[in-house]
């Protein structure tokens, strides 16, 4: 029998904690929010940016190179005074293919930054989804505990009366005014959680203030796209998720920094032209036009560009190591991810069917000892058996949002657009 948990009110009737005066956000606003003001979201879109003004920065090596000199002297005889104005203008014809690498070079570096934007949007879709479930899993722990605690407390009452008349011992009273003890405590833990819990929504909501927040509905979750023992080709997925594409991009923007360390043994070629005005106050001035063209051959710069090469070979190896062990590394973690994904989706349906079992078996046990049919020890195991069954399938909800969320951040995907 497939149950879902929202199915079992009769069974495991825990509503949503109400915070009076509190700001109720839905799973919807929660994801414009964290859209629109996640700091670390807006940081990863900067730097995107930033990388997409470099490579206008690289390209500019293509385009002439223009600036202009005034100036004006003159000394303390009566002589007259001198002034010149230049324009002057370089356009680099050949510079060893450095314009070329330079550029290349800048548009990996902004690929990467776009990767790097998507793993951040999955990391910001997997926090805001495991922070939205834990506010709600806190808000219905507390609740939970509240109903346990009266529950514990109706029990003491009746183990009271039984031992007052004589039919119970001491020890079982002790224990069920214990069981009452801890009750308390879980209530306490759970207004803890629902504390810290705020306090994570807010950070990835992008707020400052968590004191008054208060989630309801619910994460939305999927049913698995492959079966348990389908075979899943993740070298080819691995090819695709953010943290692949950031380590290729990284290994061929240090490949660029070969070709760009390389461009310093070729010559350069430069062609200029100036315009100008030269003369004294009392003369008039004389207008000069100058156009050259300049070779540039590097015989020997104390080893520099051949070490700058040998440097940038060297991080070339590096960065292609890196690549490989990613893509390993995010194999690993893909299979690790589905599998954890799989075996939560199971296990709800499996701790569903227990708490459906426990309840039973609680109202018959309760009425049984209430008759005196059975001992307080089997009552007391059922009971118990009971509470452990509500806060496992509890626990067991948030694990199965936390597992899907886990398994979307790993191929660098998520909620956030």
């Amino acid at each position: 029998m497939r149950l879902t948990f929202w199915a079992l009110p009769a069974l495991f009737a825990i509503g949503t904690l109400r915070v009076y005066g509190a700001e109720v956000i839905t799973w919807q606003t929660g994801v414009q929010e964290a859209t629109n003001a996640n700091s670390e979201l807006k940081a990863a879109t900067s730097s995107l940016q930033s990388s997409s003004y470099k490579i206008k920065v690289a390209r500019s090596g293509y385009l002439p190179q223009i600036n202009a000199t005034a100036s004006y002297n003159y000394d303390s005889t009566d002589s007259p005074k001198y002034y010149t104005a230049t324009l002057n203008a370089t356009e680099n014809l050949f510079s060893g293919f450095a314009d070329a690498s330079k550029v290349d070079q800048a548009g990996f570096v902004k690929s990467g930054a776009e990767a790097n934007l998507e793993s951040i949007k999955a990391k910001i879709s997997f926090d805001l989804k495991t922070t939205f479930m834990g506010l709600i899993y806190s808000q219905k722990y507390i609740k939970l505990t509240d109903d346990i605690t009266k529950r514990r407390e109706a029990n003491v009452k009746l183990v009271q009366l039984r031992f007052e008349s004589g039919r119970e011992n001491i020890g079982s009273l002790n224990l069920s005014k214990a069981y009452l003890a801890q009750a308390k405590y879980d209530n306490l833990v759970a207004s803890h959680s629902l504390e810290i819990f705020q306090s994570q929504l807010a950070r990835v909501l992008g707020r400052e203030d968590f004191n008054s927040l208060e989630v309801v509905g619910s994460v939305p979750v999927q049913a698995p796209l492959f079966e348990s023992n389908q075979k899943i080709d993740y070298k080819n997925l691995v090819k695709d998720i953010p943290d692949y594409k950031k380590a290729f991009y990284n290994e061929q923007a240090a490949k660029s920094s070969i070709d760009l360390s390389n461009s310093a043994f070729y010559p350069s070629l430069n062609l200029t032209q100036s315009v100008g005005k030269t003369g004294r106050e009392s003369y008039s001035p004389n207008s000069t036009w100058v156009v050259g063209a300049a070779v540039n051959f590097p015989l020997f710069a104390g080893g520099k560009d051949y070490y700058t090469y040998k440097s940038a070979t060297e991080d070339y190896r590096a960065s292609a190591m890196t690549r490989k062990n990613t893509e390993e590394t995010s194999v690993t973690n893909l299979k690790q991810a589905y599998t954890s994904y799989i075996e939560a989706v199971m296990k709800l349906e499996v701790d569903q069917a227990f708490l459906l079992a426990a309840s039973s078996r609680e109202r018959i046990a309760k009425a049984q000892y209430n008759n005196g049919l059975i001992s307080f020890i089997d009552w007391d195991t059922i009971e118990n058996d009971l509470i452990v069954r509500q806060k496992t399938l509890l626990q067991t909800e948030r694990e199965r949002v936390i597992a899907e969320a886990a398994w979307e951040q790993a191929q660098g995907k998520g909620v956030i657009p």
